[in-house]
């Protein structure tokens, strides 16, 4: 039999644990009452963030100005005429384009070079089979429906620095060039068997004193 008894033994028990209770520390939280953060609570919490967030009304604010460059200004020269006759000149070229009904015919163009014996075997002018290293441009115009009694002197032409007027009297080509060329260096010659205006022509390029 028990020396204190069973109602001792249950106010024995609520006396220990007042002292428990006591001796713990009001401030102090509990592991109950610590939060438990995980990878989501890292930062700004979402309600704040859709707080803070504004909301453009205005659909000129979600387009993002442009990043590019603005054009340069047009740096090509003036090339309207100046004087009375250079007008007069230019609508009558205008009028016989317009109202020509001759043909454009065919033409082919192709580039050539000059080639000394120094080239072929010492490669001292460091020239390339490439289109940098060719002087002349061969412009061919092929006239072949012309009778056979077309010579050269029915034949019209006219050189500028990059444009090429050609006119027979079944024919009529004008023809922009790919670069710009010396209309005093050049020549002109009609094969009468082949129908055929060969025109060769010195080219003026920018980098032509670094490949010649």
């Amino acid at each position: 039999m028990s020396l204190l008894g069973g109602e001792n033994i249950r106010l024995l028990q609520k006396l220990f644990k007042a002292d428990d209770d006591g001796s713990s520390s009001d401030d102090e939280p509990t592991a109950q009452d610590v939060p438990q953060l995980g990878p989501g609570d890292i930062g700004e919490p979402a309600a704040q963030k859709a707080k803070s967030k504004k909301h453009p009304t205005d659909p000129a604010e979600h387009v993002k100005p442009c990043s590019y460059a603005p054009l340069a200004p047009d740096t090509q020269p003036n090339l309207e005429p100046s004087t009375l006759e250079q007008w007069e000149a230019q609508q009558l070229h205008q009028d016989r384009a317009l109202f020509d009904s001759r043909k454009q015919p065919d033409y082919r163009i192709s580039y050539r070079q000059t080639v000394a014996t120094e080239d072929i075997y010492l490669q001292m002018n460091c020239k390339t089979p490439a289109t940098a290293s060719c002087e002349s441009m061969v412009v061919e115009v092929f006239l072949t429906a012309e009778d056979d009694s077309v010579g050269i002197h029915q034949i019209e032409l006219e050189v500028q620095e990059q444009l090429v007027t050609v006119g027979s009297p079944r024919y009529r080509l004008e023809l922009t060039l790919p670069h710009r060329i010396n209309p005093d260096r050049g020549n002109a010659a009609w094969l009468s068997d082949q129908k055929t205006l060969r025109l060769t022509l010195m080219m003026v390029r920018e980098l032509d004193f670094v490949n010649f």
